[in-house]
Formats: structure tokens, C-alpha cells, sequence
């Protein structure tokens, strides 16, 4: 009967038919032994008595019985007809066959002279019904419900009653109910919480989750509660944000119950998410929470399962593709099938989650009325606030209204943005807090004393108000005795303590000692706490439920609705109860948690990294805290979540300078290199730095090995956003010869591309020689996925032809790479083309398109190397387009720049300011500060800038010498002495500068640069009069600028030669 149970029916059930139903099954304690004592017809007439009892109770609440083993019966409900209520009718046959053998049933024992005990176990899942002999014949049931109640009721004591967790999500505040531990199960991989069945709340049709969490009539909020329904009637036309903020325990998250239990919400979809201190750290913390719930996931669902339900809610949202199924399942941290990422880094793998998350939210708004609540964001992680961010920002979307709670010290960026409506908490009213004294007690009529003491301490706080009056009770200083309060006001005075953490220290300190020690080990786990990982770090697991029930009824914790888990009343409490461990005794407890999560999470420790990281790291197991922190980190990384992967390789970092001996020197030369391409790519320059100056003695022990090829590429990129271009070269050099040694495509292919991108700084290779390496890195990247790579390769070949003024090439090059962003729907690629656009289009002197590329690309963007591309080649625009306010500006960007470590994005904004301080009337100052900027330049072996700034340097002496800047008087006399020395040096200077820029031999003899120097020696020329000489260095610009078309520079070249044929005329 274990394994399969043979069903017969009333009429006819499909062949193979899927079942919803509550299975249920009993064993009598001792039965053999009572048999035989009995003899044949004692015994026959005991078991037709046992079942008729037990058969009565089954049939009684719409079960039916079918199959009988002497002792025990299976019974099934849902079948032959559905039964909505099936769970909740098993649970009622369950305690009504226990009445039957229970204390009440004495004439059996007047009868047979002995007392029958059962054990019963209730399973609910899904069921096969199929005959096997043939039409007609007996249904037979097979599979793991069937199974899982004989095996969890073996596990039931004597008299008791189990039923599953999956029964008990269907009973949920139906029933009372004790968590009864976690089992392993014969045929189940996951250990199995299974739930002592107490009682079912007679009359209950779904009884609200307030009544278990012991909650007050609620008070006070009548006008928060009109704003959130006024913003839920708004949402059903746009986008509402609610940002609720309070000071703890003035009811932020009792309002949004009361709320979301009105009538008008009950048509809204909720989706829920919290934050906390311990989930900081964690990727999408709230949104884990969301996407789980969305897609129904529990947490015994094998990946197959979670797979399977993933692919069947896609399908529903018409997003069901491969792709998309491996995103969801690596956002939840478990393996994605093979294939599902061919072509795809982290980055585009967390971008496409973003979007793919946004694009589920759509679909269920396009369907049905949605709220988001995002509880406590006071500590919620980078990558869901800016998720949270974007989703407010973008605006627009109706049927979405998003609820988030905060305490007043954390302040979001969008608070002030359109649709985001405050609402903010005070303090109840004494009027209410009395009001909450009566509601609570029951009493109508109380002591002036007492309403006066409570409401006076509690500052109008709700939570300290209840808390008071748990207090007074428990102290004795308030007595309720037949509806009358007798309350003792001096006593009350005296005992009650200062503040509300003194009062909780006093509760927790009153409870007993093993019901302490239980709420500690809860404590170390979090506020939100699974019982089963409870009962196994507490050490005793079986008297686990009972203490948590005690818990329960002091009012200490409560079971979560629509979930296994405890939750600790408020957070205040949890932190009393873990503030007052000793450091030993966390210490310990965080060292077993952490074991019993590893235990509990096998065969997917990935999925479970950031908790594991968290627990060790309070350990001395530096090892594991150093692995998983590592682990952590590269899962923060697979989802382009920067910030936290920083945070956690930075902690792993800290693990090993603290214990070298915590892992090996390869297993750190792989977390190195994860390290740094994570530093690189979120631009951390300068914490980039630091680490390789003080890792580099470690990896020298290493030897040759490819992860420090990509950290030494990763330390070249780093020294060159920072202007140290000879220090890159030297890195690159060891970088390529190491390569070189190790001979693999991978190494060769990072060595190349890194030389290519370093000689676009430290011009050592000449045109030809980068177009040979080049050819060379296209053939070993063909045989490579490494999306990073390659983005990065392309953007320094657009680069390479900007800076040697090669502006066709540069153009193609950038139009390779927008190509390739919108095929691979990749943003590096389509930002950093646009911006590319936006530099040659500076190169031309066209600015307006500068401008105007560099903002969309700007729009483009979403990592940061683009995004900070795109912003130097926006500020660079604003001074030659003289922009309200565009000094200004371009300094705060340059002062930002140089805080962050990032020179080389400065640089042009840099010596913009230069020009802009010059225009501007500051004309020494401005010379003097683009001197300084070429000089610096020089300093660091900038060859190439240098030059472009020579070139700048040029034009703000061509406008000083044309006599064409309008200067007022008093602008002149300010700057005499720089005029003077202009007019009287200048054009010798312009000579100088000129001959300077065309001796670079990495500029194309035919390129904009040099086009450029011929256009200013012509002007120069046409400024002292020397018309030939002018006509000749000018018809050598148009020569190599007009090929690239049309632009202002052409413009500039083709008038002033129109203007020397007017005069010569």
C-alpha cells in the first residue's frame, strides 16, 4: 500500500488523469502485539470496530477510503469528484479519527481491555489516476503525495497527527498548527518540514492572518489609509509610488496589511519583496522574493521543478525562450542549461535580467492590477535600488502601483520624482494610543492611571505601547480578573523600564531559559527565520515547535502568512535578543548555521553564497568565509551587480590579508582576476591600483598562468584610465611576453588586444604595424566567447583611428560596432559607437552633433565605461558651443574625474576649460592653464593629446590674433600683458606648436590632424596677408578634410579660400 493504492470510483475517470488531492493515512501503535492477545474472534471484531471508526471519520468529511490493512487505512479526498477543501477535510478527518481512539473513547477499552492509539500523516500535492487491469477496472494512485503520508505519519508520535507543508499552505489560519521538525523522507531529496495538526478553527472560511500574529484592532490611520486608496485608483492609469518612511515601530508595515486587506485591493495582484541587514549585500534581495513568489517556487522545488515552472509562466507572458529561462534560473543562482549564454558575458547576462524582469512586470500589468511592495529599503541592495529607480523613473506604466517602506534615515533618489507620493508616519495621538490599551484588553472602562502611564511612555509609538502593556501584565503591576483592571500605578512606575530597549531586554530576559535559547539561535539566523534550519542549529530539534507555539502566544514571534516561516514581532526585537549574545556563543551559533546551510544546500551552494559568506565571515573559518565570499562575488558579477560583487571580493580580499593560509595561491590567483576585471569595469581605479601594488609579490609566486594574464590586463586597462600610459606599457609588456610563454588562444588574445589598446596611448606602433596586430587579434578572438573582449577590442580600434585623425576609418569602425550593439542587443557596443560619433564629430569641429551624439549615447549607455565616454565627449562640447553655464560645469566634471582617479576621461574636458577660461575673457589664465594641460600630457607620455591640445592651443591664438573676439575695454586692459605678448610672439608660437603636432608619426600625413595644422598655418598666413602662402596650405587642408563630407572645419577651409580668390579679384 506504500507504493501504489488501488481507487475504485464511482464513474469513470480519464486514463492517466492528474489529481489534486489530500491523502491520508493511519497506523495503530502496537496493533500486532494487541491481535494476538485478543485471539481470532476477539481480534476480528476489534479491527471491523477499527474500521468502522476510522472509515466513519474519512467518510464523514467527504473522503473515501481505499485501502484497509487491518490497523491502518489509506484514505483519499478529492476524488471521485474535485474538492476545493480537500486539505482542510482530510485535517478534519484526521482529528476526528483521533477523538474516535482518543480519551473519549473508553467503551473500547470496556470492550477489548485495551486502548487503541493512532498515528496519522496527511499529504496534499498531485496524484495519477490510472486503472491498470484495463477499462473499467480500479483506479490506482502512484506518486509521491501517495507515498509521503504512510511516511510522514511514521513519523508522527503516538496519538499525534503530521501533515505536510504543502498541506499546510493550503490550510493556512484554517487550523492551529506546531512546527513538527524536518525529516529526512524515504524518496525525497530535500529533508521535509512536517506540522503537528492541533486543532481546525471551527467556522473559518479563511481566516485572517491578523488573528495568528495576534494583532489589534488597528487605530489611527485613517487619513494614510485614504492616500494609499486614492494612489491604487490613480495606479490603474499610471504609475503610483507610495514612499512610506517612519521612525521603527510606528506601524509602516501593520498600515500596508491594513491596506492591502481592504475590499478595493483585494482585486490587485501583490508582490512582495523585503529587504534586510543580513540581504544587503545580496543582488536583488526583494526581487529573489518576488520572482520566486511570481512564479510559485517553494523552497523543497528541485532545479528540474523550478525550471519546469519557470518555462510554463514565460510561456503565459509570451517571453518563453531559452534565453529567458536561463536568466531567471541564474538570477535565482542555479545553473542555466547548456547553450542558453553562447555569445554573453556577465554584463550583457545582468543587463538582459534587468530587462527581462521589467518586461514580466509589463505582462502582468497588461493583465491585472499590480502592487509592489518593497518593504524596508533603508537596507536594500545597489542592484535593486536601481531597479527599483528605473521602474519609477520610467513612469508611465498603469495598472502598477509600488508601495516601499523606510525608516527617515535612508533618503532615495527618486522621492522627488513625478508619481512618487510621501507619506509619512507620526506618532499616534494619545486619544489612539488609549484607544489601542482598550482594543487590546478587551475592556471598555480603564484606569485614568493606566492610560495616562502607558500613553505618556509609549510618545504616541504603538509598538511600545503594546509592548508596555505585555510588560505591566507579565509583572503584575496590571491584573485582569472578570472584566475588571486592577492596576497598581506605583509599581508600574518603578518597574517599568527607561526606553523600549530596555523593555524588550526585560521580556526576553523573563522567558525560560530553553525558550531564550531557541529565540537566540532565531536571532543569529535573521528576522525572517526557517524553522527547520532553526530546529537544527538549536540542537534539539524536536522540542523546537513546541518552544516556537510558546513563543507565538508571548507575542515574541509569528509564523509569516502564506509561508513555513517565523518571523521575530518587529526587528527591534530580533536585534535586543542579538545584541545581548556574547561574542563566543554568535560565534558558535553563526558557525552552526552556516554548516547546516551547507548541508541543506548541497548540491546548489551557489544559490545560497551570499548567506554563507555572511555566516562564516562571523566565524574563524576564514576558509570558507574567504570561498564563499569569492563564490559570492563572481554570482554578483554574473548579473552585473558591480557594487555588490566590489563589496564581497573586497571582503574575500580582506579574509586573505588577514589568513594568506585561507586558500590556495591559484584559487587566489582566480579570485584575483575576477577581482580586477570587476574593479576595471566599474571604472574603481584607484582601489585597482591599490590591490595590484600589493598582490603583485603574490602573483610573482604564482608564475605564468592565465588567470594573471587577465588580471595584468586588467591592471594595463586600470593604468591607463588613470594616465599612467608608461606604467601600462611596462604591464602590457610583461602581459604579452607571459602570453607568449603560456601559448593559448585565450592568453594570446588578451596580450594582443591589450597592446593594441595601450599603443593608442604610448604610440609605439605605426599604422601599418596596428593594422598587422589588429588582423592578427580578429583571427584568435573568431575562436573565442569572451563578449568583454571583444566590445573592448572594437572600441580601441574606433579609438586608434580617432587619435591618428584617420575620420573615415573611425567612422566605420564606429558603425561596426553600433551594428553589432543592436544585433547582440549589447549596450557597450551601441554607447560607445555613438559616442565614437560624438569625438570624430569634435574632430571636424562639429559641435552641435558632438552634442547631440554624445547625449544619446549618453541615453545609450548602461555600463560605466561607456557612460563616462560618453559624458567627456558631452562636456568637451559645451565650451565651443558656449553653453549657459558650461564652465562650470566641465570644472565639476574635471574635479570629479580627478577624485576618481580617472585622468585620462578629463583630459579634453580639461583643457576645454583652458579655452573656456580664455573666451571668457581670462585669456592669461586660459593659455596658462592649456600649457599646463600639454605639459602634463608630455609628463605622462600622452604623446597624441599633447598634440590635440597644441592644436587647441593654436585656435585660441588664430581667434586672439583675427582681432575678431569683440573684447570690451575692459577686458583688454585686464589682459594686456597676454595680448601683448600674443600679438608680438603668437604666429612664431603658432609656427612652433604646428611644426610640433606634425612631427608626431602617429598621426596620418592624411588625416584631420594634420589637415588640421595646414588649415591653421593657412589662416595664419592669410591673417599677416601672405595670400599664396595661405591659398597653398589651405588647398592642402581641403584636400584631406573634404573626403570625410560636409562639416563645419570644410566650411571654415572652403571660406577663407572664397574670401583670398575675392581679394586676389
Amino acid at each position: 500500500m506504500d507504493e501504489a493504492t488501488t481507487l475504485a470510483t464511482s464513474r469513470p475517470t480519464r486514463l492517466g488523469e492528474r489529481r489534486q488531492v489530500s491523502v491520508l493515512s493511519t497506523d495503530m501503535v502496537g496493533y500486532t502485539a494487541i491481535i494476538e492477545r485478543l485471539g481470532e474472534e476477539g481480534a476480528l471484531a476489534f479491527t471491523r470496530m477499527i474500521y468502522e471508526r476510522l472509515s466513519d471519520a474519512v467518510h464523514r468529511h467527504g473522503g473515501v477510503v481505499r485501502g484497509f490493512a487491518g490497523d491502518s487505512i489509506m484514505a483519499v479526498f478529492g476524488i471521485p469528484e474535485v474538492q476545493e477543501d480537500a486539505a482542510i477535510r482530510a485535517c478534519r478527518a484526521a482529528l476526528s479519527i483521533q477523538a474516535a481512539f482518543g480519551p473519549s473513547a473508553g467503551d473500547i477499552e470496556t470492550k477489548f481491555g485495551v486502548r487503541p492509539c493512532v498515528r496519522v500523516g496527511v499529504s496534499s500535492g498531485v496524484a495519477v489516476m490510472a486503472p491498470v487491469e484495463g477499462e473499467g477496472g480500479q483506479l490506482t494512485a502512484v506518486g509521491n503525495t501517495v507515498n509521503l503520508a504512510a511516511r510522514i505519519q511514521k513519523q508522527a508520535q503516538p496519538g499525534g497527527c503530521l501533515v505536510c507543508d504543502a498541506t499546510r499552505r493550503l490550510v493556512e489560519w484554517l487550523v492551529e498548527l506546531n512546527f513538527g521538525g524536518e525529516h529526512e523522507i524515504r524518496g525525497m531529496a530535500k529533508r521535509q518540514k512536517v506540522w503537528q495538526l492541533l486543532s481546525v478553527r471551527e467556522g473559518a472560511k479563511r481566516f485572517d492572518a491578523s488573528v495568528a500574529q495576534g494583532l489589534s484592532e488597528y487605530v489611527g490611520r485613517s487619513a494614510e489609509l485614504a492616500e494609499l486608496s486614492d494612489a491604487l485608483d490613480r495606479a490603474r492609469t499610471q504609475l503610483c509610488a507610495m514612499d512610506i518612511v517612519a521612525e521603527p515601530g510606528l506601524g509602516k508595515t501593520r498600515l500596508v496589511f491594513e491596506f492591502l486587506r481592504q475590499g478595493k485591493s483585494q482585486d490587485a495582484v501583490v508582490l512582495t519583496g523585503h529587504c534586510s541587514a543580513n540581504g544587503q549585500r545580496v543582488p536583488f534581495f526583494p526581487f529573489l522574493e518576488v520572482v520566486r513568489s511570481s512564479f510559485l517556487i517553494r523552497d523543497e522545488d528541485e532545479p528540474r521543478e523550478i525550471a519546469r515552472k519557470l518555462e510554463s509562466g514565460l510561456r503565459r507572458s509570451n517571453l518563453k525562450t531559452t534565453e529567458n529561462v536561463g536568466l531567471l534560473l541564474n538570477f535565482l543562482g542555479i545553473q542555466p542549461p547548456a547553450g542558453a549564454f553562447d555569445g554573453l558575458d556577465g554584463v550583457l547576462i545582468g543587463l538582459r535580467t534587468r530587462d527581462l524582469l521589467r518586461a514580466l512586470l509589463r505582462a502582468r500589468c497588461a493583465t491585472s492590477l499590480i502592487v509592489v511592495l518593497i518593504e524596508d529599503i533603508h537596507w536594500i541592495d545597489h542592484a535593486s535600488e536601481e531597479m527599483l529607480s528605473k521602474l519609477i523613473e520610467s513612469g508611465g506604466q498603469p495598472n502598477l502601483l509600488i508601495i516601499h517602506t523606510r525608516r527617515p534615515e535612508y533618503v532615495p533618489d527618486w522621492r522627488d520624482k513625478s508619481g512618487v507620493i510621501p507619506l509619512a508616519l507620526g506618532p499616534l495621538a494619545a486619544p489612539d494610543i488609549g484607544y489601542l490599551i482598550q482594543t487590546r484588553l478587551g475592556i471598555d472602562h480603564l484606569p485614568e492611571a493606566l492610560i495616562l502611564q502607558v500613553t505618556e511612555r509609549a510618545a504616541g509609538n504603538p509598538l511600545f505601547g503594546e509592548e508596555i502593556l505585555s510588560f505591566l501584565l507579565e509583572q503584575g503591576a496590571l491584573r485582569i480578573d472578570a472584566g475588571k483592571v486592577e492596576f497598581d500605578a506605583e509599581l508600574g512606575k518603578s518597574a517599568l523600564p527607561p526606553n523600549m530597549q530596555s523593555l524588550l531586554a526585560a521580556r526576553i530576559d523573563r522567558l525560560e531559559p530553553e525558550d531564550r535559547a531557541v529565540l537566540q539561535a532565531a536571532a543569529a539566523i535573521g528576522r525572517r527565520f526557517d524553522p527547520g534550519l532553526l530546529s537544527s542549529v538549536s540542537g534539539k530539534a524536536d522540542e523546537t515547535g513546541a518552544a516556537l507555539r510558546r513563543l507565538q502566544v508571548q507575542d515574541i514571534v509569528y509564523r509569516e502568512a502564506k509561508s513555513s516561516d517565523y518571523i521575530f514581532k518587529h526587528v527591534l526585537l530580533r536585534d535586543t535578543v542579538y545584541q545581548s549574545l556574547l561574542s563566543d556563543r554568535r560565534t558558535e551559533l553563526h558557525l552552526a548555521i552556516a554548516k547546516a546551510l551547507e548541508k541543506r544546500n548541497d548540491q546548489r551552494l551557489a544559490e545560497a553564497a551570499e548567506t554563507l559568506a555572511y555566516h562564516y565571515g562571523l566565524t574563524d573559518r576564514t576558509d570558507l568565509a574567504f570561498t564563499y565570499s569569492a563564490l559570492a562575488g563572481v554570482k554578483s558579477l554574473g548579473v552585473f551587480s558591480l557594487g555588490e560583487a566590489n563589496r564581497y571580493f573586497a571582503s574575500a580580499f580582506a579574509l586573505y590579508q588577514h589568513d594568506p593560509a585561507c586558500t590556495t595561491q591559484d584559487e587566489f590567483a582566480a579570485f584575483l582576476a575576477s577581482y580586477a576585471l570587476c574593479l576595471n569595469i566599474s571604472l574603481r581605479v584607484k582601489t585597482m591600483l591599490d590591490l595590484a601594488i600589493k598582490v603583485g609579490p603574490i602573483l610573482e609566486g604564482v608564475g605564468d598562468s592565465h588567470h594573471r594574464v587577465l588580471f595584468l590586463h586588467h591592471h594595463s586597462a586600470c593604468l591607463v584610465w588613470n594616465g599612467r600610459y608608461r606604467d601600462a606599457l611596462e604591464v602590457q609588456s610583461e602581459l604579452s611576453a607571459m602570453a607568449e610563454r603560456l601559448g593559448d588562444p585565450r592568453s594570446m588574445a588578451y596580450a594582443l588586444v591589450t597592446e593594441l589598446s595601450v599603443s593608442c596611448y604610448c604610440g609605439r606602433l605605426s599604422s601599418e604595424a596596428f593594422t598587422a596586430k589588429r588582423q592578427k587579434a580578429e583571427t584568435v578572438l573568431a575562436g573565442l566567447d569572451d563578449a568583454y573582449l571583444h566590445n573592448f577590442f572594437l572600441a580601441h580600434v574606433g579609438w586608434n583611428a580617432v587619435s591618428r585623425g584617420q575620420v573615415a576609418e573611425a567612422n566605420q569602425a564606429a558603425d561596426n560596432m553600433i551594428v553589432v550593439g543592436v544585433s547582440m542587443n549589447d549596450p557597450r557596443s551601441l554607447g560607445y559607437g555613438t559616442a565614437m560619433k560624438a569625438l570624430i564629430a569634435m574632430v571636424s569641429d562639429d559641435h552641435e552633433t558632438a552634442l547631440e551624439m554624445a547625449e544619446q549615447a549618453l541615453s545609450l549607455s548602461r555600463v560605466q565605461f561607456e557612460i563616462t565616454i560618453a559624458s567627456a565627449a558631452r562636456c568637451a562640447t559645451l565650451v565651443p558651443l558656449d553653453k549657459p553655464g558650461a564652465l562650470d560645469e566641465v570644472k565639476q566634471y574635471v574635479d570629479s574625474c580627478e577624485e576618481r582617479g580617472w585622468a585620462l576621461f578629463c583630459s579634453t574636458p580639461d583643457t576645454m576649460v583652458g579655452v573656456g577660461l580664455a573666451v571668457s575673457g581670462k585669456i592669461d589664465d586660459g593659455l596658462r592653464h592649456i600649457e599646463m594641460a600639454i605639459a602634463r600630457r608630455e609628463q605622462e607620455g600622452y604623446q597624441t593629446a599633447a598634440d590635440w591640445y597644441r592644436l587647441f592651443l593654436c585656435e585660441v591664438y588664430l581667434e586672439i590674433l583675427s582681432g575678431k573676439g569683440g573684447a570690451s575695454l575692459g577686458v583688454l586692459l585686464r589682459n594686456i600683458r597676454s595680448l601683448s605678448g600674443v600679438f608680438m610672439f603668437g604666429a612664431k608660437r603658432i609656427f612652433s606648436l604646428v611644426e610640433q603636432v606634425r612631427s608626431n608619426p602617429q598621426f596620418d600625413r592624411d588625416g584631420h590632424h594634420i589637415g588640421r595644422t595646414e588649415m591653421i598655418l593657412g589662416l595664419l598666413y592669410k591673417i599677416k596677408k601672405k595670400n599664396v602662402l595661405a591659398r597653398r596650405h589651405l588647398t592642402e587642408a581641403l584636400r584631406i578634410v573634404k573626403p570625410s563630407g560636409p562639416s563645419p572645419m570644410l566650411t571654415r577651409i572652403e571660406e577663407a579660400l572664397a574670401e583670398l580668390d575675392r581679394a586676389r579679384r
